[in-house]
Protein backbone atom coordinates (compact mmCIF):
# COMPACT_ATOMS: atom_id res chain seq x y z
CA UNK A 1 0.00 0.00 0.00
CA UNK A 2 1.54 3.33 -0.79
CA UNK A 3 1.82 6.26 1.59
CA UNK A 4 0.16 9.72 1.44
CA UNK A 5 3.38 11.90 2.45
CA UNK A 6 3.51 15.45 3.49
CA UNK A 7 6.21 17.94 2.67
CA UNK A 8 6.29 19.72 6.27
CA UNK A 9 6.79 23.78 5.82
CA UNK A 10 8.63 25.99 8.25
CA UNK A 11 6.61 26.98 11.37
CA UNK A 12 6.13 30.98 11.10
CA UNK A 13 3.47 31.83 13.60
CA UNK A 14 3.11 30.69 17.16
CA UNK A 15 0.47 28.66 18.18
CA UNK A 16 -1.91 27.52 21.03
CA UNK A 17 0.53 24.68 22.47
CA UNK A 18 -1.15 21.11 23.00
CA UNK A 19 0.44 18.60 25.10
CA UNK A 20 0.47 14.84 25.04
CA UNK A 21 3.16 13.48 27.50
CA UNK A 22 3.24 9.80 28.02
CA UNK A 23 1.78 7.88 30.48
CA UNK A 24 3.79 7.73 33.84
CA UNK A 25 5.49 4.41 34.82
CA UNK A 26 4.72 1.43 37.44
CA UNK A 27 2.91 -1.64 38.22
CA UNK A 28 -0.17 -3.40 37.82
CA UNK A 29 -1.43 -4.68 41.00
CA UNK A 30 -5.47 -3.62 40.91
CA UNK A 31 -7.10 -6.54 42.83
CA UNK A 32 -9.01 -4.85 46.28
CA UNK A 33 -7.64 -5.38 49.54
CA UNK A 34 -9.58 -3.59 51.70
CA UNK A 35 -13.29 -2.44 50.43
CA UNK A 36 -16.14 0.04 51.04
CA UNK A 37 -19.69 -0.28 49.82
CA UNK A 38 -20.11 3.07 49.07
CA UNK A 39 -20.78 5.06 45.44
CA UNK A 40 -20.49 8.20 44.41
CA UNK A 41 -22.49 9.45 41.57
CA UNK A 42 -20.33 12.65 40.73
CA UNK A 43 -19.73 12.43 36.90
CA UNK A 44 -18.55 15.98 35.95
CA UNK A 45 -14.83 16.54 35.21
CA UNK A 46 -13.16 19.90 37.01
CA UNK A 47 -12.41 21.67 33.69
CA UNK A 48 -10.47 23.94 36.03
CA UNK A 49 -9.43 24.14 39.50
CA UNK A 50 -7.55 26.23 41.55
CA UNK A 51 -4.57 24.24 43.21
CA UNK A 52 -4.38 25.73 46.70
CA UNK A 53 -0.93 25.02 48.98
CA UNK A 54 0.08 21.25 49.02
CA UNK A 55 -1.31 19.76 51.65
CA UNK A 56 0.94 19.37 55.70
CA UNK A 57 1.37 15.79 56.31
CA UNK A 58 2.92 15.12 60.17
CA UNK A 59 6.41 13.90 60.37
CA UNK A 60 6.88 14.78 56.60
CA UNK A 61 8.58 17.99 55.65
CA UNK A 62 7.68 20.15 51.77
CA UNK A 63 9.97 17.64 50.08
CA UNK A 64 8.95 14.54 52.08
CA UNK A 65 5.54 15.73 50.66
CA UNK A 66 6.04 16.68 47.07
CA UNK A 67 7.69 13.23 46.51
CA UNK A 68 4.98 11.26 48.12
CA UNK A 69 2.15 13.19 45.95
CA UNK A 70 4.20 12.28 42.83
CA UNK A 71 4.29 9.03 43.57
CA UNK A 72 0.61 8.50 44.72
CA UNK A 73 0.08 10.29 40.84
CA UNK A 74 2.39 8.43 39.21
CA UNK A 75 0.94 5.18 40.77
CA UNK A 76 -2.64 6.01 39.60
CA UNK A 77 -1.82 7.18 35.75
CA UNK A 78 0.00 3.86 35.41
CA UNK A 79 -3.62 2.01 36.26
CA UNK A 80 -4.88 4.01 33.19
CA UNK A 81 -2.04 3.87 30.99
CA UNK A 82 -1.96 2.68 27.44
CA UNK A 83 0.81 -0.06 29.11
CA UNK A 84 -1.81 -1.18 31.78
CA UNK A 85 -5.72 -0.57 31.18
CA UNK A 86 -5.59 -2.81 27.72
CA UNK A 87 -4.42 -5.88 29.53
CA UNK A 88 -5.86 -5.49 33.24
CA UNK A 89 -9.28 -6.98 33.25
CA UNK A 90 -10.12 -5.96 36.86
CA UNK A 91 -8.84 -2.36 36.35
CA UNK A 92 -10.76 -2.31 33.02
CA UNK A 93 -13.77 -3.73 34.13
CA UNK A 94 -14.38 -1.05 36.96
CA UNK A 95 -13.91 1.53 34.17
CA UNK A 96 -17.04 -0.22 32.79
CA UNK A 97 -19.12 0.31 35.66
CA UNK A 98 -20.50 3.96 33.73
CA UNK A 99 -20.62 5.93 30.75
CA UNK A 100 -17.97 8.27 31.60
CA UNK A 101 -15.22 5.50 32.62
CA UNK A 102 -14.94 6.97 36.34
CA UNK A 103 -13.71 4.77 39.13
CA UNK A 104 -13.61 5.84 43.05
CA UNK A 105 -10.37 7.23 44.51
CA UNK A 106 -11.18 5.08 47.66
CA UNK A 107 -11.43 2.38 45.44
CA UNK A 108 -8.14 2.63 44.24
CA UNK A 109 -6.82 3.10 47.29
CA UNK A 110 -7.52 -0.28 48.66
CA UNK A 111 -4.90 -1.55 45.86
CA UNK A 112 -1.83 -2.96 47.31
CA UNK A 113 0.65 -0.48 45.69
CA UNK A 114 -1.24 2.42 47.23
CA UNK A 115 -1.45 1.39 50.97
CA UNK A 116 1.48 3.41 51.91
CA UNK A 117 -1.20 6.21 50.65
CA UNK A 118 -4.22 4.85 53.07
CA UNK A 119 -3.63 6.91 56.04
CA UNK A 120 -3.48 10.37 54.10
CA UNK A 121 -7.03 9.94 52.66
CA UNK A 122 -8.34 11.00 48.94
CA UNK A 123 -8.17 14.25 49.32
CA UNK A 124 -4.41 13.83 49.07
CA UNK A 125 -4.21 11.71 46.27
CA UNK A 126 -7.03 13.89 44.67
CA UNK A 127 -4.13 17.20 45.05
CA UNK A 128 -1.78 14.56 43.60
CA UNK A 129 -3.76 14.08 40.53
CA UNK A 130 -4.98 17.60 40.01
CA UNK A 131 -0.96 18.93 40.55
CA UNK A 132 -0.27 16.09 37.75
CA UNK A 133 -2.61 17.39 35.32
CA UNK A 134 -2.37 20.96 35.77
CA UNK A 135 1.54 20.26 35.09
CA UNK A 136 0.23 18.17 31.55
CA UNK A 137 -1.51 20.96 30.15
CA UNK A 138 -3.94 21.00 28.00
CA UNK A 139 -4.50 17.46 26.91
CA UNK A 140 -4.19 15.42 30.28
CA UNK A 141 -4.36 11.73 30.32
CA UNK A 142 -6.82 11.73 32.99
CA UNK A 143 -9.38 13.89 34.92
CA UNK A 144 -10.77 13.99 38.58
CA UNK A 145 -14.54 14.89 39.21
CA UNK A 146 -15.62 18.05 40.45
CA UNK A 147 -16.31 16.71 44.26
CA UNK A 148 -12.86 15.21 44.39
CA UNK A 149 -13.77 11.79 44.61
CA UNK A 150 -13.65 10.15 41.49
CA UNK A 151 -10.30 9.20 38.57
CA UNK A 152 -11.40 8.60 34.94
CA UNK A 153 -9.37 8.40 31.93
CA UNK A 154 -9.91 11.60 29.54
CA UNK A 155 -7.47 10.57 26.50
CA UNK A 156 -8.83 7.67 24.36
CA UNK A 157 -7.36 4.71 24.84
CA UNK A 158 -5.63 3.58 21.80
CA UNK A 159 -3.68 0.31 20.67
CA UNK A 160 -0.17 -0.22 22.35
CA UNK A 161 1.15 -0.59 19.34
CA UNK A 162 5.20 -0.09 19.45
CA UNK A 163 5.42 -1.30 22.69
CA UNK A 164 7.21 -4.82 21.28
CA UNK A 165 9.72 -2.49 20.25
CA UNK A 166 10.53 -0.85 23.02
CA UNK A 167 10.63 -3.53 25.11
CA UNK A 168 13.88 -5.47 26.47
CA UNK A 169 14.49 -8.80 28.41
CA UNK A 170 16.79 -8.16 31.46
CA UNK A 171 18.45 -10.73 33.68
CA UNK A 172 20.43 -10.41 36.43
CA UNK A 173 17.80 -9.57 39.61
CA UNK A 174 17.69 -13.03 41.67
CA UNK A 175 15.98 -15.77 41.82
CA UNK A 176 12.77 -15.87 43.92
CA UNK A 177 11.29 -12.84 45.61
CA UNK A 178 12.44 -11.52 48.47
CA UNK A 179 13.23 -7.80 50.00
CA UNK A 180 16.27 -7.34 48.16
CA UNK A 181 14.05 -7.63 44.95
CA UNK A 182 10.91 -6.05 44.92
CA UNK A 183 8.85 -4.26 41.96
CA UNK A 184 9.67 -1.21 43.55
CA UNK A 185 13.13 -1.66 44.32
CA UNK A 186 13.71 -3.28 39.98
CA UNK A 187 11.51 -0.39 38.62
CA UNK A 188 13.83 2.67 40.77
CA UNK A 189 17.08 -0.05 39.16
CA UNK A 190 15.64 0.97 35.80
CA UNK A 191 15.42 4.90 35.90
CA UNK A 192 18.78 5.45 35.59
CA UNK A 193 18.09 4.70 32.36
CA UNK A 194 15.51 6.36 31.33
CA UNK A 195 11.48 6.79 30.76
CA UNK A 196 10.05 3.73 31.78
CA UNK A 197 6.29 2.73 31.27
CA UNK A 198 6.32 -0.53 33.02
CA UNK A 199 8.53 -3.09 34.32
CA UNK A 200 6.71 -6.83 34.04
CA UNK A 201 8.58 -9.64 36.28
CA UNK A 202 8.73 -12.79 34.42
CA UNK A 203 7.73 -15.94 36.83
CA UNK A 204 7.20 -19.65 36.35
CA UNK A 205 4.43 -22.22 36.25
CA UNK A 206 2.89 -23.62 39.43
CA UNK A 207 3.23 -26.82 39.48
CA UNK A 208 -0.21 -28.94 39.62
CA UNK A 209 -2.27 -26.08 38.23
CA UNK A 210 -2.64 -26.66 34.52
CA UNK A 211 -3.15 -23.56 32.40
CA UNK A 212 -4.66 -21.50 35.93
CA UNK A 213 -0.96 -21.61 36.89
CA UNK A 214 0.97 -20.16 34.24
CA UNK A 215 3.22 -17.50 34.68
CA UNK A 216 1.77 -17.27 38.73
CA UNK A 217 4.74 -19.39 40.23
CA UNK A 218 8.21 -18.36 41.44
CA UNK A 219 10.15 -14.85 40.16
CA UNK A 220 12.36 -16.16 37.59
CA UNK A 221 14.83 -13.19 38.52
CA UNK A 222 14.04 -11.65 34.69
CA UNK A 223 11.93 -8.84 33.71
CA UNK A 224 10.66 -7.49 30.53
CA UNK A 225 10.84 -3.78 30.74
CA UNK A 226 8.82 -1.55 28.11
CA UNK A 227 10.54 2.28 27.75
CA UNK A 228 8.73 5.08 27.34
CA UNK A 229 11.01 6.04 24.25
CA UNK A 230 12.48 4.27 21.76
CA UNK A 231 16.22 6.33 21.95
CA UNK A 232 16.04 5.55 25.61
CA UNK A 233 15.74 1.46 24.62
CA UNK A 234 18.57 1.72 21.93
CA UNK A 235 21.28 3.44 24.38
CA UNK A 236 20.37 0.75 26.81
CA UNK A 237 20.98 -1.88 24.61
CA UNK A 238 24.08 -0.51 22.93
CA UNK A 239 25.80 -0.12 26.38
CA UNK A 240 28.20 -2.88 27.18
CA UNK A 241 27.76 -3.73 30.35
CA UNK A 242 25.01 -2.05 32.76
CA UNK A 243 25.45 -1.83 36.49
CA UNK A 244 24.57 -4.71 38.31
CA UNK A 245 20.98 -4.83 40.11
CA UNK A 246 23.22 -5.70 43.38
CA UNK A 247 26.98 -5.79 44.29
CA UNK A 248 26.81 -9.24 44.87
CA UNK A 249 24.68 -10.49 42.41
CA UNK A 250 25.07 -12.02 39.04
CA UNK A 251 26.03 -10.05 36.24
CA UNK A 252 23.17 -8.15 33.63
CA UNK A 253 22.00 -10.00 31.02
CA UNK A 254 20.05 -7.76 28.35
CA UNK A 255 18.67 -7.62 25.08
CA UNK A 256 15.61 -6.44 22.80
CA UNK A 257 12.46 -8.41 23.86
CA UNK A 258 12.17 -8.77 19.91
CA UNK A 259 15.70 -11.17 20.23
CA UNK A 260 15.01 -13.20 22.88
CA UNK A 261 10.80 -14.25 22.50
CA UNK A 262 13.03 -15.48 18.86
CA UNK A 263 15.69 -16.83 20.51
CA UNK A 264 13.35 -18.72 22.59
CA UNK A 265 10.97 -19.68 20.06
CA UNK A 266 13.69 -21.18 18.13
CA UNK A 267 14.35 -23.05 20.94
CA UNK A 268 11.43 -24.70 21.21
CA UNK A 269 11.16 -25.37 16.71
CA UNK A 270 8.12 -22.72 16.91
CA UNK A 271 7.95 -21.05 13.39
CA UNK A 272 8.54 -17.23 13.66
CA UNK A 273 5.36 -16.71 11.52
CA UNK A 274 4.04 -17.97 15.23
CA UNK A 275 5.01 -15.40 17.15
CA UNK A 276 2.61 -12.83 18.31
CA UNK A 277 3.68 -9.37 18.88
CA UNK A 278 1.68 -7.22 21.02
CA UNK A 279 0.53 -10.48 23.79
CA UNK A 280 2.32 -13.21 25.11
CA UNK A 281 3.52 -15.99 22.83
CA UNK A 282 3.49 -19.37 23.28
CA UNK A 283 7.65 -19.14 23.85
CA UNK A 284 6.30 -16.95 27.19
CA UNK A 285 3.60 -19.82 28.24
CA UNK A 286 0.72 -17.88 27.94
CA UNK A 287 -2.93 -18.94 27.42
CA UNK A 288 -4.64 -18.24 24.35
CA UNK A 289 -7.22 -16.26 26.08
CA UNK A 290 -5.25 -12.98 27.92
CA UNK A 291 -7.47 -10.49 28.61
CA UNK A 292 -7.48 -7.65 25.89
CA UNK A 293 -9.74 -4.52 26.45
CA UNK A 294 -9.96 -3.60 22.98
CA UNK A 295 -11.44 -7.20 21.53
CA UNK A 296 -13.83 -6.71 24.50
CA UNK A 297 -15.14 -3.46 22.94
CA UNK A 298 -15.22 -5.04 19.27
CA UNK A 299 -17.50 -7.86 20.82
CA UNK A 300 -19.69 -5.03 22.65
CA UNK A 301 -20.02 -2.72 19.63
CA UNK A 302 -20.96 -6.29 17.89
CA UNK A 303 -23.58 -7.00 20.71
CA UNK A 304 -21.50 -9.55 22.19
CA UNK A 305 -21.35 -9.51 26.62
CA UNK A 306 -17.67 -8.32 26.36
CA UNK A 307 -16.14 -10.78 29.43
CA UNK A 308 -15.45 -8.82 32.54
CA UNK A 309 -14.20 -9.27 35.79
CA UNK A 310 -16.54 -9.70 38.68
CA UNK A 311 -16.79 -7.13 40.60
CA UNK A 312 -17.60 -7.86 44.57
CA UNK A 313 -20.24 -6.43 46.05
CA UNK A 314 -18.43 -4.61 48.88
CA UNK A 315 -16.09 -2.64 46.47
CA UNK A 316 -16.95 0.77 45.80
CA UNK A 317 -18.06 1.95 42.17
CA UNK A 318 -19.86 4.66 40.22
CA UNK A 319 -22.40 3.20 38.00
CA UNK A 320 -23.38 -0.46 38.13
CA UNK A 321 -21.22 -3.41 38.16
CA UNK A 322 -21.00 -4.91 34.71
CA UNK A 323 -23.16 -7.80 33.92
CA UNK A 324 -20.68 -11.21 33.37
CA UNK A 325 -23.29 -14.26 33.26
CA UNK A 326 -25.10 -14.11 30.10
CA UNK A 327 -26.47 -10.71 27.63
CA UNK A 328 -29.56 -10.26 27.65
CA UNK A 329 -31.84 -10.31 24.70
CA UNK A 330 -32.43 -6.66 24.44
CA UNK A 331 -29.17 -5.37 24.58
CA UNK A 332 -28.04 -7.71 21.63
CA UNK A 333 -31.24 -7.08 19.90
CA UNK A 334 -30.88 -3.43 20.25
CA UNK A 335 -27.18 -3.69 18.79
CA UNK A 336 -28.40 -5.88 15.74
CA UNK A 337 -31.03 -3.13 14.93
CA UNK A 338 -28.51 -0.94 14.96
CA UNK A 339 -26.44 -1.94 12.33
CA UNK A 340 -29.51 -3.82 10.51
CA UNK A 341 -30.40 -0.10 10.37
CA UNK A 342 -26.59 0.53 9.52
CA UNK A 343 -27.01 -1.80 6.30
CA UNK A 344 -29.64 -0.23 5.00
CA UNK A 345 -28.43 3.33 5.39
CA UNK A 346 -25.65 2.35 3.05
CA UNK A 347 -27.19 0.19 0.47
CA UNK A 348 -27.15 1.95 -2.97
CA UNK A 349 -24.60 5.08 -1.96
CA UNK A 350 -21.45 3.03 -2.03
CA UNK A 351 -19.45 1.89 0.79
CA UNK A 352 -15.70 1.99 1.61
CA UNK A 353 -13.83 -0.84 0.02
CA UNK A 354 -10.13 -0.39 0.97
CA UNK A 355 -7.65 1.45 4.65
CA UNK A 356 -7.23 5.20 3.52
CA UNK A 357 -3.23 5.38 2.93
CA UNK A 358 -1.54 5.96 6.19
CA UNK A 359 -0.48 9.78 6.58
CA UNK A 360 3.51 10.47 6.82
CA UNK A 361 4.63 13.53 7.46
CA UNK A 362 8.43 14.57 7.53
CA UNK A 363 9.53 16.33 10.59
CA UNK A 364 13.07 17.16 11.70
CA UNK A 365 14.75 14.51 9.32
CA UNK A 366 12.38 11.92 11.32
CA UNK A 367 9.18 9.69 8.94
CA UNK A 368 6.62 10.22 11.46
CA UNK A 369 2.92 8.77 10.91
CA UNK A 370 -0.02 10.58 11.69
CA UNK A 371 -4.04 10.12 12.77
CA UNK A 372 -4.89 10.78 9.01
CA UNK A 373 -8.20 12.44 10.94
CA UNK A 374 -6.62 14.21 13.13
CA UNK A 375 -2.82 14.99 12.59
CA UNK A 376 -1.88 13.22 15.70
CA UNK A 377 1.60 11.59 15.76
CA UNK A 378 0.90 7.85 16.49
CA UNK A 379 4.60 7.27 17.90
CA UNK A 380 5.32 9.69 19.86
CA UNK A 381 8.69 8.07 21.13
CA UNK A 382 9.97 8.46 17.41
CA UNK A 383 10.37 11.98 17.60
CA UNK A 384 13.95 13.49 17.58
CA UNK A 385 15.37 16.94 18.98
CA UNK A 386 18.48 18.89 20.21
CA UNK A 387 18.55 19.08 23.74
CA UNK A 388 18.07 22.44 25.21
CA UNK A 389 16.44 23.37 22.49
CA UNK A 390 13.22 24.76 23.97
CA UNK A 391 13.59 26.73 27.15
CA UNK A 392 10.62 28.22 29.42
CA UNK A 393 9.83 31.85 30.45
CA UNK A 394 7.33 31.72 33.99
CA UNK A 395 6.86 35.00 34.84
CA UNK A 396 3.86 37.53 33.46
CA UNK A 397 1.50 40.04 34.68
CA UNK A 398 -1.97 40.78 33.57
CA UNK A 399 -3.19 39.72 29.96
CA UNK A 400 0.20 39.44 28.50
CA UNK A 401 0.25 39.76 24.90
CA UNK A 402 2.49 36.85 23.36
CA UNK A 403 3.64 38.28 20.05
CA UNK A 404 4.57 41.71 21.63
CA UNK A 405 7.34 39.19 23.86
CA UNK A 406 7.94 37.19 20.48
CA UNK A 407 9.20 39.95 19.15
CA UNK A 408 11.57 41.42 21.92
CA UNK A 409 13.00 37.60 22.07
CA UNK A 410 13.27 38.05 18.08
CA UNK A 411 15.20 41.23 18.75
CA UNK A 412 17.80 39.31 21.15
CA UNK A 413 17.94 36.42 18.58
CA UNK A 414 17.87 38.18 15.69
CA UNK A 415 15.45 36.16 14.15
CA UNK A 416 11.78 35.19 15.02
CA UNK A 417 11.56 32.68 17.07
CA UNK A 418 8.84 30.00 17.63
CA UNK A 419 6.88 30.82 20.46
CA UNK A 420 3.78 28.61 23.06
CA UNK A 421 1.89 30.20 25.30
CA UNK A 422 -1.35 28.70 25.68
CA UNK A 423 -3.95 31.05 27.94
CA UNK A 424 -3.53 31.03 31.62
CA UNK A 425 -0.73 28.77 31.41
CA UNK A 426 1.89 28.63 33.79
CA UNK A 427 4.97 28.85 31.61
CA UNK A 428 5.43 29.66 27.83
CA UNK A 429 8.30 27.78 25.82
CA UNK A 430 10.50 29.66 23.17
CA UNK A 431 12.88 27.44 20.66
CA UNK A 432 14.61 28.75 17.55
CA UNK A 433 13.58 29.34 14.23
CA UNK A 434 16.14 26.39 13.19
CA UNK A 435 15.88 24.46 16.30
CA UNK A 436 19.16 24.54 17.70
CA UNK A 437 20.13 24.62 21.42
CA UNK A 438 20.18 27.72 23.96
CA UNK A 439 23.66 28.69 25.27
CA UNK A 440 24.21 29.92 28.69
CA UNK A 441 25.04 32.98 26.38
CA UNK A 442 22.02 32.86 24.77
CA UNK A 443 20.18 33.13 28.59
CA UNK A 444 22.21 35.66 29.60
CA UNK A 445 21.66 37.92 27.02
CA UNK A 446 17.60 37.23 27.60
CA UNK A 447 18.17 37.68 31.34
CA UNK A 448 20.29 41.37 30.70
CA UNK A 449 17.42 42.15 28.35
CA UNK A 450 14.94 42.47 31.46
CA UNK A 451 12.09 41.79 28.65
CA UNK A 452 8.70 42.69 29.63
CA UNK A 453 5.48 40.42 29.45
CA UNK A 454 2.08 41.73 30.56
CA UNK A 455 3.62 44.41 32.57
CA UNK A 456 6.18 41.73 34.52
CA UNK A 457 9.61 40.99 33.89
CA UNK A 458 10.39 37.68 32.59
CA UNK A 459 12.32 34.67 34.34
CA UNK A 460 13.88 32.24 31.72
CA UNK A 461 14.57 28.35 32.67
CA UNK A 462 15.92 25.38 31.14
CA UNK A 463 13.31 22.86 30.70
CA UNK A 464 13.49 18.87 31.61
CA UNK A 465 13.40 16.37 29.08
CA UNK A 466 10.01 15.61 29.59
CA UNK A 467 8.81 19.06 29.43
CA UNK A 468 11.06 19.21 25.78
CA UNK A 469 9.52 15.95 24.52
CA UNK A 470 6.35 17.46 25.31
CA UNK A 471 7.04 20.77 23.30
CA UNK A 472 7.91 19.18 20.30
CA UNK A 473 5.88 16.71 20.34
CA UNK A 474 3.08 19.54 20.21
CA UNK A 475 4.66 20.99 17.75
CA UNK A 476 5.13 17.86 15.54
CA UNK A 477 1.34 17.20 16.45
CA UNK A 478 0.36 21.13 14.47
CA UNK A 479 2.31 20.11 11.42
CA UNK A 480 0.61 16.41 11.51
CA UNK A 481 -2.71 18.33 11.52
CA UNK A 482 -2.07 21.09 8.79
CA UNK A 483 -1.34 18.01 7.15
CA UNK A 484 -4.65 16.09 7.71
CA UNK A 485 -7.02 19.38 6.99
CA UNK A 486 -5.12 19.54 3.95
CA UNK A 487 -6.13 16.07 3.09
CA UNK A 488 -9.63 16.41 4.39
CA UNK A 489 -10.22 19.48 2.24
CA UNK A 490 -8.85 17.06 -0.82
CA UNK A 491 -11.44 14.66 0.32
CA UNK A 492 -14.73 16.87 0.41
CA UNK A 493 -13.84 18.71 -2.48
CA UNK A 494 -13.39 15.09 -4.23
CA UNK A 495 -16.73 14.46 -2.49
CA UNK A 496 -18.72 17.09 -3.65
CA UNK A 497 -16.68 16.34 -6.92
CA UNK A 498 -18.12 12.70 -8.02
CA UNK A 499 -21.72 13.31 -6.29
CA UNK A 500 -21.23 11.24 -3.18
CA UNK A 501 -24.25 13.02 -1.87
CA UNK A 502 -23.94 13.70 2.03
CA UNK A 503 -22.03 10.79 2.39
CA UNK A 504 -18.07 11.99 1.30
CA UNK A 505 -18.22 9.42 -1.59
CA UNK A 506 -16.05 6.78 -1.38
CA UNK A 507 -14.31 7.65 1.27
CA UNK A 508 -17.23 6.37 3.45
CA UNK A 509 -19.35 8.47 6.06
CA UNK A 510 -18.97 12.32 6.16
CA UNK A 511 -15.29 12.67 4.98
CA UNK A 512 -14.33 9.79 7.40
CA UNK A 513 -10.83 10.24 5.69
CA UNK A 514 -9.59 7.16 8.14
CA UNK A 515 -8.67 6.18 12.01
CA UNK A 516 -10.73 9.25 12.84
CA UNK A 517 -14.24 8.03 13.08
CA UNK A 518 -17.57 8.87 11.03
CA UNK A 519 -17.23 12.09 10.92
CA UNK A 520 -20.60 13.32 9.39
CA UNK A 521 -23.47 11.09 11.02
CA UNK A 522 -24.56 13.65 14.03
CA UNK A 523 -27.64 15.74 11.69
CA UNK A 524 -24.81 16.89 9.21
CA UNK A 525 -23.95 14.58 6.79
CA UNK A 526 -22.25 16.49 4.30
CA UNK A 527 -18.23 16.00 3.64
CA UNK A 528 -17.69 19.26 5.95
CA UNK A 529 -19.07 16.65 9.26
CA UNK A 530 -16.01 14.93 9.46
CA UNK A 531 -13.70 17.98 9.59
CA UNK A 532 -15.78 19.69 12.07
CA UNK A 533 -15.72 16.47 14.21
CA UNK A 534 -11.83 16.50 14.18
CA UNK A 535 -11.53 20.25 15.18
CA UNK A 536 -13.64 19.57 18.32
CA UNK A 537 -11.98 16.39 18.93
CA UNK A 538 -8.61 18.91 18.69
CA UNK A 539 -9.87 20.86 21.29
CA UNK A 540 -11.05 18.20 23.49
CA UNK A 541 -14.70 19.45 23.10
CA UNK A 542 -16.13 16.20 21.53
CA UNK A 543 -15.64 12.11 22.50
CA UNK A 544 -17.90 10.96 19.42
CA UNK A 545 -15.03 11.93 16.40
CA UNK A 546 -13.56 8.15 17.00
CA UNK A 547 -15.93 6.01 19.01
CA UNK A 548 -13.86 2.64 18.35
CA UNK A 549 -11.57 4.62 20.28
CA UNK A 550 -13.40 5.89 22.95
CA UNK A 551 -13.14 4.40 26.65
CA UNK A 552 -14.87 2.81 28.42
CA UNK A 553 -17.56 1.11 25.82
CA UNK A 554 -21.16 1.64 26.49
CA UNK A 555 -21.84 -1.57 27.94
CA UNK A 556 -24.85 -3.53 29.49
CA UNK A 557 -24.87 -3.55 33.08
CA UNK A 558 -26.62 -5.63 35.71
CA UNK A 559 -28.17 -4.22 38.76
Amino acid sequence: MSEVKSEVKPEVEATPMEVDPTPAAGSSDSKPVATSSESSDSETAATSFELGPAPKLEGKDDKEVEELLAKSAKQVYFYFSDSNLPVDKYFFSLTCCNAEGWVPIKTILTFKRMREFQPFGVPFVTYALQKAIQEEGNDPMVAVSKDGENVRRQRPLEPNATAWSRSAYVKGFGEEESELNTQLKIEEYFDQFGKINAVRLRRGDLEGKGPAGKGKGKFKGSVFVEFAYEADLNKFLEQETVPQFSPDGPEMVKMSKDAYVKMKAKEKGIPEGEIHKGRQSKTEGATAKKFNAFREMEKAKKGQLPALAKIPDEVAIVGSRPEVNGASGKYSNDKKRGREDDDEERKGKGSRTQEPEPLIIEYKGVNLECDRHTGKIVDPSKLVFENESAIKFINHGENPDWKDLKAQVGEVLGSAPFLAYPPGAAFGTIAKSDSSAFTDEDLEKFRAAKMQFGGAEVEWARMDEQEQRNFWHTRANFQGKLAADKLNEADEKKSRGHGGGGRGGGRGRGGRGGRGGRGGRGGNRGGRGGNRNAERAERGGDKSANPASSLPPSLKTGN
